[in-house]
């Protein structure tokens, strides 16, 4: 009996034994690693999609810049008539326009043109698609193209939207007032007017040399304002079919713009 018992005592012992191995064993993950680490949640989150260049899903820029007076400007050069150069972005004078002008561009803007009454910036390979243009007119055209006439009535911003807006040949959308920096004027978008006109194009503003024309498929976004009584245009002109998009665009210039003498 005695050897039958400790045989028993022994039994329990070895069991206690083996229950413990498997404690400690399920305690430190089962799979012998040496340093019993656990599964830990992964450091890396999903970011929210974005797009790159501060734009939004639509192409648009969202991001305008800002025009900081006493900073450093480069002026607009075009190297030869005809021609056009690229701008980095950056602080800009229209040193030759009359009043001269300050503002500020994003990459991706050229110039075409730089003179005392007209100036042609545009984005992309088209100078004449996506444009945008300072324009100090000092004559219109009442029959498209014809015989140039002095700016309406008493050359006002009002006697000049006045005008636009009775043009059998332009269709206009309705005149409202804006302010840029310490400017008033109005604005508004111009067309041809389909169906009136025999031809694809309307000119309708002088501007030194330059005539200032309309295309069938373009609308553009006139923003005229009362310099010292007389008017002040800063145009858009966009294929129909791109005016949203490229609308950003030029809110951004005309949102850094200011004039001197």
């Amino acid at each position: 009996m005695g050897y039958f018992k400790a045989l028993m005592i022994g039994g329990v012992i070895a069991l206690a034994i083996l229950v413990g191995a498997l404690v400690l064993v399920s305690m430190n993950g089962g799979d012998g690693d040496d340093g019993g680490s656990t599964a830990t949640p992964s450091s890396v989150t999903e970011q929210p999609s974005s797009t790159a260049g501060g734009e939004t899903a639509a192409g648009t820029a969202t991001a305008a810049p800002t025009f900081a007076p006493g900073s450093e400007e480069v002026a607009l050069d075009v190297p030869e008539a005809g021609g056009s150069a690229p701008l980095a972005a950056g602080n800009y004078r229209a040193a030759r326009f009359r009043p001269e002008a300050h503002f500020a561009l994003q990459d991706g803007w050229s110039v075409a043109f730089d003179g005392a009454r007209f100036v042609h910036l545009f984005r992309g390979d088209d100078a004449g698609a996506n444009c945008v243009c300072l324009i100090n007119p000092d004559g219109v055209f009442d029959d498209n193209g014809g015989e140039r006439q002095p700016l309406p009535g008493g050359g006002t911003v009002d006697d000049l939207i006045d005008w636009l807006t009775a043009n059998a040949n332009l269709k206009t959308s309705n005149p409202s007032s804006l302010q840029v920096g310490n400017l008033s004027g109005r604005q508004l978008d111009v067309e041809v007017q389909s169906g009136v006109v025999p031809v694809d194009e309307v000119e309708y503003l002088s501007a030194g040399d330059q005539r200032f024309k309309v295309v069938s498929g373009e609308r553009q976004h006139l923003t005229v304002l009362d310099f010292r009584g007389s008017p002040l245009i800063i145009a858009q002109r966009s294929p129909a079919a791109e005016y949203n998009g490229y609308f950003t665009f030029v809110e951004q210039i005309v949102g850094s713009l200011t004039f001197s003498n």
